[in-house]
């Protein structure tokens, strides 16, 4: 049942008297008599609205009585916000007076322009506030009936600290649940073309919650190729579900594409890939819409699948049949997985988490597991009584009531608690203010994913909230309360996004009444009770949303305080608008691409939107100005400008804005942005500027220097938070010393310094050496800062880093490119306790960490351990203690640098850059339980007790990197890998051979070898157990992999003594020798193979288990003998990191080799003269490519059996043209069933 909430608005509107009062602006000064009998009136009624509000439910008349004083309210609201505005203009006049500027014209109207338009404006503003306290007057007098009592807000809710601001995230009792559809997943149905995998339950019981546990496992990550999550819910339209899986897939906004278009993209992302599609909250019963689905999903390779949430099993029944039926004949429909409520010990345990950090007595205990049984062990049910309870100041005294009095109003009559009844009981016990927030979230569709920061700027638009920091505390409230779910954070750790549950989205439905509007498309009559309309961009999915007509046209004046649209207005729809929704306090619009210029022009009408707070203006990709009459919205708090890429500049009088807190611009503004307008330091509540480019200087009296900001102005922006970048440094001319642009922006996160620079500059070295040395030193950021990045762009001259660097003891991230000059880093570097990631990147002259320290530490009483120009042993090397990501490219003087061990994450060395501190890094001996960080090598350890360097590393890229790659794999050191799982080695020239202790590195799943132009041979990678993706590029001398010596003996552990198979042997002793195809060792669970420009390669282990691409450069003789195995027992493809040894897929499932393979690429294949046999048993085969192929001389007539291949390129095959002659060729009848041939960039059809 919709209530009305009048608290927040009646708090601000006495909020605004208040200020009236105290005001000393002429214009206010006149009308404090009819200010102060306003106040008295409202304050007299918000006296007994509290009680109203909570009485309203069970009195029709008091409801009603509410509604009378709702309209007024709002009005009176709107009056004073008005009579502010033109107070705040008239304060702006004065201080220019005063400055000796003159004010200039304004599009705004303002009282003061002249005498007799301030009189005109005093004499309606007094008549005005009267008319409306003689209203509320007179609706006061009747609340007498009604009995009410002044009341006071219900009892403050539990306050959060940093500690305990959000809920706990482990999801209680679905680890089984979570394994067996895993096993359906990835072991169900494996030579499926496309499998069903539903999920059945009643709303509330976690199945979305149990698909996102599924959809982010590792072993669901490495099984699918590719992965959407798509929410449905009762708007069943195809092309909406394929646009959203696009965007999932791609992580970008695709935007609004034809039919044709769609299909296409579509089609190219999922093509010959094993994907996993989620499809949440479904509703459709219908068997064609789910048919019409399923025919743009048939492209897959085998072992797709989709999995269907749903609250039906007639869906999960229509979903499965009709999607499962273009799956071939031996595939089995799964069966849907019956979700069940949890135990009364895990329901007890959400409690326990939620509302009882800590031990709680028996007698507590009982009680808490009496009121948990009512819930049928519904999570969302249990969580949401737990947001009730965790405010209890005595559990002993209040748990008792509530299971007593509390859970009797939500029963329903089978005895047991209504999940809407507790949801409902839940909001009631909300404070106003956050009741308004609650309801607001009704403006967007199901499934909507909110941005919290977003969200958050919304209410303080409306006035919900005082300032975005109490909004953050009253979405952690709602979020601890269940209200929001998904809740992710930044790499930054602040709030991001959340969605809503679908009960909970019913619920803020029921509650919202005619304040709150969605439709689907743009109205031709507004209702005149709609405060909020959101134009949605999909289908209407709440029948009590339909415009039925009966409002204010659309051009007529409204009352509509927030106006977003995610489908673009009309020309003359936007004009309608901006002229006459005058009271707006959000507007969001999207742009049109085939009227930019109209659209343009009526966009200046924005001016006139004075009450306006929030103004998102999205993808409008070619404004390259803002409307001018934007300066004049003095109330603007957000100004949202993201896909607006063409942005050459922004207002000059930008400082007019002067309520401006967040100006959010596109990431690619930059590109175009020439400067930041003079003006923008006396934003002084500016918290949002992603990035400040230093404009050209003039050095003479040009204008350049009147229109551009300097540092100066970024020097007064301490309000400054989030992230920001600095382009064009470089531009800066003479740095002002003593004064620290960042040392009080207390908030700011991340900071990366750019040194563009826009002119040549003619100063000798040393002194563009000391100037750019000077501008980073000015620059000093707060300690507080996160994340650093400097890049001198080839431009930064200076030899030093700054002396700030070493006190920015939290910094997490640290990265350093481009500087062609600098030397060394702080001393301090090693010590910062929170850096996880470090970055260098083409710094030619960088040695490593401070050898002095005078430069680069502040600190007068540096005990940092020096560096010895003489080599120091290992273990007596200063060290990164907590060091997650390392990436070096392109430093070869880089020796100094300190050991890491603890990298986990990614290592990199790259472009020549020097491997020494790699080497050293490896010769560590670490003891186990160490000091800070967990390492210690202060003690020399015993064997038992030592723990390996880099034993947690899981990617290794290695480039150009030749003197220590042998010892990187020696047995000593080999145990420092063992948990690496992708290996990236590149442009080796002195390496021959790559050692075969490497593939004691189990866990290895990816190798790439790129360049690796002496390499002849490759140790036995077969042996990899885990090893599914394999790329070998341009490798002219490698021939092929070792063979083991002798069958059962084992070579793990260092050996490279291995036997490869000599291409030289005579072919009748190879014949008589591997006469069975099953003596050729081969890869256990290889997915992906390519490999390209290796023309020497003959020799690899059999790839039967490849599945989607196999691309070969090479000989064809591995790819015959694969195709002529025998079917294989197929090893489970994606261990457990824990396992040591293969599992088998239930029923001893066989593999017949190369059957999964959609995608063939044969290349660079000199003495191919035909294609090899068995080609044509690849019946899964959906694209072929033969290129440089100049001896093969025909296509078989096999091809024919190739029904499922639908295109078919031939480049540079001199032999095939004539023979594939359209119609006429003497291969054509083996090939004209294939819908898409390109023979040498001609289409023949």
């Amino acid at each position: 049942m919709a209530e009305i909430i009048l608290s927040p608005i009646v708090e601000l509107i006495l909020g605004k008297l208040g200020s009236f009062v105290s005001d000393q602006v002429r214009l206010l000064r006149n009308l404090k008599p009819e200010i102060l009998k306003l106040e008295r009136t409202v304050t007299i009624i918000q006296g007994v609205l509290l009680d109203a509000e909570k009485k309203q439910s069970h009195n029709n008349q008091l409801k009603l009585w509410l509604e009378s004083i709702s309209d007024i309210m709002y009005d009176a609201e709107d009056l004073l916000d008005d009579l502010s505005t033109e107070a705040a203009l008239q304060k702006q006049a004065v201080t220019h007076r005063r400055a000796g500027r003159v004010a200039t014209r304004r599009r705004v109207w303002s009282p003061v322009s002249s005498l007799p338009k301030r009189l005109m404006y005093h004499f309606k503003m007094a008549r005005d506030i009267k008319a409306i306290r003689e209203k509320l007057d007179v609706i006061s007098k009747e609340k007498e009936a009604f009995k009410l009592e002044v009341g006071t807000e219900i009892k403050a809710l539990r306050s959060f600290r940093e500690t305990d601001a959000c809920p706990p995230t482990i999801v209680i009792g679905r680890d089984d649940d979570k394994k067996n559809i895993i096993e359906l997943l990835v072991n169900c149905n494996p030579e499926a073309n496309l499998s069903v995998v539903p999920i059945v339950g009643m709303g509330g019981l976690g199945k979305t919650t149990l698909a996102q546990l599924v959809y982010d496992d590792e072993q669901v990550q490495d099984h699918f190729d590719v992965k959407a999550w798509v929410y449905v819910s009762q708007s069943f339209d195809v092309k909406m579900i394929l646009l959203k899986m696009l965007e999932s897939i791609t992580h970008q906004k695709v935007g609004d594409l034809m039919s044709d278009a769609l299909q296409a993209q579509f089609r190219g992302k999922i093509e010959g890939k094993r994907f996993l599609f989620i499809l949440d909250d479904a509703w459709e019963e219908s068997r064609r819409s789910w048919e019409d689905l399923g025919s743009y999903l048939a492209v897959g390779a085998l072992g797709s699948k989709v999995l269907v949430t749903t609250r039906s099993t007639r869906v999960a029944a229509f979903a499965g049949g009709a999607l499962q039926s273009r799956t071939s004949t031996s595939s089995s429909i799964v069966e849907p997985y019956l979700l069940k409520g949890l135990s009364e010990d895990e329901s007890w345990q959400i409690l326990e988490e939620k509302a009882l950090p800590r031990q709680v007595p028996a007698e507590v205990q009982y009680i808490g597991k009496q009121i948990l049984r009512q819930c049928g062990g519904v999570p969302l049910a249990v969580s949401t009584i737990a947001g009730v309870l965790v405010d209890s100041e005595d559990p002993k005294i209040e748990w008792p009531s509530f299971l007593e009095k509390g859970l009797l109003s939500i029963m329903n009559e089978g005895g047991e608690v209504s999940i809407t009844a507790t949801l409902q009981l839940s909001f009631n016990l909300l404070p106003s203010h956050m009741k308004h927030c609650f309801t607001y979230c009704g403006l967007f569709e199901k499934g909507f994913e909110f941005e919290i920061p977003m969200l958050v700027r919304f209410w303080v638009a409306q006035g919900y909230i005082e300032s975005e920091d109490k909004g953050y505390d009253c979405f952690k409230t709602l979020w601890w309360r269940s209200f929001f779910q998904e809740v992710e954070m930044d790499d930054l750790g602040n709030l991001s996004s959340c969605k809503m549950h679908g009960l909970m989205h019913d619920l803020v439905d029921s509650i919202a009444g005619e304040n709150i509007k969605r439709s689907s498309s743009v109205l031709k009559h507004v209702p005149p009770k709609v405060r909020h309309l959101c134009i949605t961009k999909e289908g209407n999915d709440n029948p009590r949303q339909e415009d039925h007509g009966g409002g204010d046209e659309l051009g007529s004046t409204s009352k509509v305080r927030t106006l977003i649209c995610f489908k673009p207005l009309s020309d003359k729809e936007l004009e309608q608008v901006l002229n006459n929704f005058l009271h707006l306090r959000v507007l969001v619009i999207v742009a049109r691409y085939s009227s930019y210029e109209n659209a343009y022009m009526s966009l200046n009408l924005v001016g006139k939107l004075k009450h306006l707070r929030y103004l998102g203006m999205l993808n409008f990709y070619n404004m390259k100005n803002l409307p001018k009459s934007i300066v004049n919205l003095v109330n603007l708090q957000v100004l949202n400008l993201l896909d607006c890429w063409s942005l050459e500049e922004l207002p000059r009088d930008i400082k007019k804005l002067v309520n401006l807190k967040h100006l959010d611009l596109d990431r690619d503004s930059w590109k175009n942005l020439s400067h930041i307008p003079k003006g923008i330091g006396e934003l002084k509540f500016l918290q949002t500027l992603p990035f400040f480019v230093v404009g050209k200087r003039s050095n003479s009296s040009g204008n350049d220097e009147m229109v551009s900001a300097g540092l100066d102005e970024l020097e007064r922006l301490n309000a400054l938070r989030g992230e920001l970048t600095i382009k064009g440094l470089g531009n800066v001319h003479s740095p002002k010393k003593g004064v620290y642009v960042f040392k009080e922006k207390l908030h700011l996160q991340s900071l990366v310094l750019d040194w563009s620079r826009d002119d040549d500059n003619s100063d000798g070295d040393d002194v563009r050496s000391s100037r750019d040395e000077g501008i980073l030193e000015v620059l000093w950021p707060h300690p507080n800062l996160k994340k650093l990045k400097i890049h001198g762009d080839g431009v930064y001259e200076g030899a030093k880093l700054p002396s700030w660097l070493s006190t920015l003891t939290n910094l997490v991230e640290f990265s350093l490119s481009n500087c062609k000059r600098c030397e060394y880093l702080p001393a301090q570097l090693h010590h910062m306790s929170s850096l996880k990631t470090l970055t260098m990147l083409n710094c030619p002259m960088l040695k490593g960490i401070n050898n002095d320290g005078d430069h680069c530490d502040s600190s007068p009483d540096n005990s940092t351990t020096r560096l010895r120009t003489k080599e120091k042993d290992a273990d007596e090397w200063p060290q990164f203690r907590c060091l997650i990501d390392l990436r070096i490219r392109a430093c070869p003087r880089l020796t100094r640098l300190p050991t890491f061990p603890t990298v986990e994450g990614e290592l990199e060395l790259s472009s020549a850059t020097n491997s020494a501190p790699l080497a050293r890094t490896m010769e560590m001996k670490i003891r186990r339980g160490g000091g800070e960080g967990g390492v210690d090598t202060t003690v020399r350890p015993s064997s038992s007790s030592l723990i390996h360097p880099l034993s947690k590393l899981s990617k290794l890229i290695l480039d150009d990197i030749n003197d220590h790659l042998p010892f990187l794999f020696h047995h000593d050191s080999s145990s420092c890998l063992v948990s690496l799982q992708k290996l990236r080695i590149s442009c080796l020239n002195r390496v021959v051979k790559l050692p075969g202790s490497m593939c004691s590195s189990t866990y290895l799943m990816e190798i790439e070898l790129y360049r690796c132009e002496m390499i002849e041979y490759l140790p036995p990678l077969h042996e990899l157990p885990r090893l599914r993706n394999l790329r070998i590029r341009r490798c002219p001398k490698l021939k092929g992999c070792w063979w083991k010596k002798a069958k059962g003996e084992n070579h793990h552990g260092g050996s490279d003594d291995y036997y490869n198979f000599n291409p030289s042997m005579k072919r009748k002793e190879e014949k008589k020798k591997n006469e069975e195809t099953e003596e050729w060792p081969h890869f256990p669970c290889l997915t992906t193979l390519r490999i390209s420009d290796c023309p020497k390669l003959t020799r690899i282990p059999l790839f039967p288990t490849v599945e989607g691409t196999l691309s070969l450069g090479s000989s064809t003789e591995a790819l015959v003998r694969t195709m002529k195995m025998k079917p294989v027992v197929a090893a489970h493809h994606h261990l457990d990191s824990r396992q040591s040894s293969f599992t088998l897929l239930p029923g001893n499932a066989f593999v017949t080799p190369l059957s999964k393979v959609t995608q063939f690429y044969i290349s660079d294949m000199k003495e191919l003269v035909s294609l090899p046999e068995g080609l044509h048993n690849i019946t899964s085969l959906r694209y072929l490519s033969i290129s440089k192929c100049p001896r093969l001389a025909s296509l078989p007539p096999t091809m024919r059996d190739l029904a499922s291949l639908q295109e078919l390129q031939i480049k540079e095959c001199p032999l095939l043209r004539e023979r594939c002659r359209r119609g006429e060729g003497e291969d054509w009848p083996n090939i004209f069933h294939i819908p898409n041939i390109q023979l040498d960039g001609d289409a023949l059809q």
